[in-house]
């Protein structure tokens, strides 16, 4: 007994702290679900078309200047199904707006909203969330969006204090007021969304209310009413107090403005980002650095001079004891586009410096028959055991490849392709190097891309060139030569990969195996 009641208690205290734990965890986080509420109220309060449906809505624009006040109206319709499938429709009054403002208009809402409404987690922080008013008949509960991983569109709620208002134990509506200066200039902000719940339970964004002043002390006001919401399937849903006529009954006295989300680029994007897949920023600049070092093996040496026919030196050197150490540094520039959101295709240029260090071994038998000959034969020094080769020399490089990826949950796979050419400048050669780096993948929970896998560099092993030299006369000769080498083909290859707010991306692989390597990559996508 003496041996289990420490672990009874051990058990109990476990059980309890597990216990409380549990409790504890519903005490503020919970508190929307717990009154029927989904936390994705909150992102529709920052973009309401973050909700998953199809709508239109009746939206008043009120600008004021200089003592003058502007107002129109615009009828929106958002519907994922209309053409490339993220368009936003604005319906105006002929001859209202003036092509100026018209554009200006486009650009607002094309900047605001790309792909926002794709975001897969919640907006809010979890932490921040507590009740700060709780009585019979009001509840009110403060909260903060999220500092990371905000897609920089929306990055303003990131600098916003928010507040959640239930009537009666139903959701009324939540408030949104910046606590620091915002971008576009926006230093007072202001935001109320009301909520209606639709007879099939949930809720929409029932209408809202901006009031925006910016440092040029002009005022904004865009005030906009749901009048009809239609669910992913087709079906078109009520709630009360639903208004039902459109801002606009003659449509021949209307023009229709369409506002594209995001780029046309990949092709079926679009698509692919509705079915739930989260895809790059298409356009990509990158500069990186690339290094690696190997050993080469002799297989074939054979020189000529001036166009002669080439002499085969291989029985002059014991080519399999030959070797030379390849260190190479490559600092390349990258710029790259996904056509299709797989297919990835990319263009490369840069230079590189390779430093050469090894030796030929000259045959044995030959090396001791010339140093035993007399010297009344052939005066000369004894012949080394090799020639040492030690020598640097630059390379201008071009090239480009392709990438196909794709990924399920949080595992993902890549195959990239690479053409290259190394144009050797001292040595007048052009070689074509193959590159292929199949990847496996694992994005972890804090936004890393681990990755294993291998790459292999295929080329012509057989280099032909020629250097030029002055012979003793004061001509220019050259001397053509045909050097063959065994490469190595493959390595092991770990990597990550992280982007910081969906548009900065860094990237390093390091290589393993008879050839090392060390990939440091830096870019930009847009």
């Amino acid at each position: 007994m003496n041996r289990l009641l420490p672990l009874i208690l051990m058990f109990i205290f476990t059980f309890h702290q597990y216990t409380f734990a549990q409790k504890s965890n519903t005490l503020n986080t919970n508190y929307l679900i717990e009154h029927g509420v989904s936390p994705r109220v909150l992102d529709f309060a920052a973009s309401p078309f973050m909700q998953d449906g199809h709508f239109t809505e009746n939206v008043t624009i009120s600008y004021k200047s200089n003592g003058k006040t502007e107002t129109y109206g615009v009828e929106l319709i958002f519907d994922p199904s209309y053409r490339e499938g993220m368009d936003i429709r604005l319906v105006v009054k002929k001859g209202e707006l003036s092509k100026k403002t018209q554009k200006k208009l486009l650009k607002f809402i094309e900047q605001s909203h790309y792909f926002s409404r794709m975001s897969t987690d919640y907006l809010y922080d979890e932490a921040t969330l507590k009740v700060i008013e709780d009585n019979s008949a009001n509840t009110v509960l403060a909260f903060k969006y999220r500092n990371k991983d905000i897609d920089p569109y929306l990055s303003n709620i990131k600098n916003m204090q928010g507040k959640i208002y239930f009537i009666d134990g139903e959701l009324d509506r939540v408030e949104l007021k910046n606590i620091k200066p915002l971008k576009h200039g926006w230093i007072d902000f202001k935001k109320v969304v009301r909520y209606a719940r639709l007879n099939t339970g949930g809720h929409i964004v029932k209408s809202y209310d901006e009031y925006i002043t910016n440092k040029r002390g002009e005022h904004y006001t865009i005030s906009a009413k749901t009048t009809a919401y239609t669910d992913e399937q087709g079906n078109l849903l009520t709630w009360n107090g639903k208004p039902e006529s459109p801002m606009f009954k003659n449509e021949t006295q209307t023009d229709t403005l369409v506002a594209k989300l995001g780029w046309g680029l990949p092709l079926l994007g679009k698509e692919a980002v509705k079915l739930g897949y989260e895809l790059p920023q298409p356009v990509g600049v990158d500069v990186f650095v690339y290094a690696h070092d190997q050993n080469m093996k002799f297989t074939g040496l054979q020189v000529g001079l001036d166009g002669n026919d080439l002499i085969d030196l291989e029985n002059l050197f014991m080519l399999n004891k030959s070797s030379v150490k390849q260190s190479t540094f490559m600092p390349l520039f990258k710029a790259d586009v996904w056509i299709l959101p797989f297919l990835n295709l990319m263009a490369i240029v840069g230079g590189g410096n390779n430093e050469l260090n090894g030796e030929l071994v000259i045959d044995e038998e030959l090396r001791d028959f010339i140093n035993d000959l007399p010297g009344w034969i052939i005066d000369i020094p004894d012949i080394p055991r090799a020639i040492p080769i030690k020598t640097s020399i630059t390379s201008e490089v071009y090239g480009g490849g392709l990438t196909l990826a794709g990924g399920v949950g949080s595992f993902n796979v890549s195959v990239n392709y690479q053409l290259m050419f190394t144009k050797v400048i001292e040595a007048n050669t052009t070689n074509m190097v193959n590159v292929l780096t199949p990847m496996v993948g694992y994005m972890s929970p804090f936004g890393i891309n681990f990755m294993i896998g291998g790459q292999g560099q295929f080329y012509n092993t057989k280099m032909h060139g020629f250097i030029e030299f002055e012979d003793n006369d004061g001509n220019t000769q050259k001397l053509n030569y045909v050097v063959n080498f065994e490469p190595i083909k493959w390595n092991a290859i770990l990597g990550m990969y992280k982007v910081f707010d969906k548009h900065w991306e860094m990237s390093f692989q390091a290589g393993f195996g008879q050839r090392t390597s060390l990939t440091a990559i830096f870019g930009y996508r847009f």
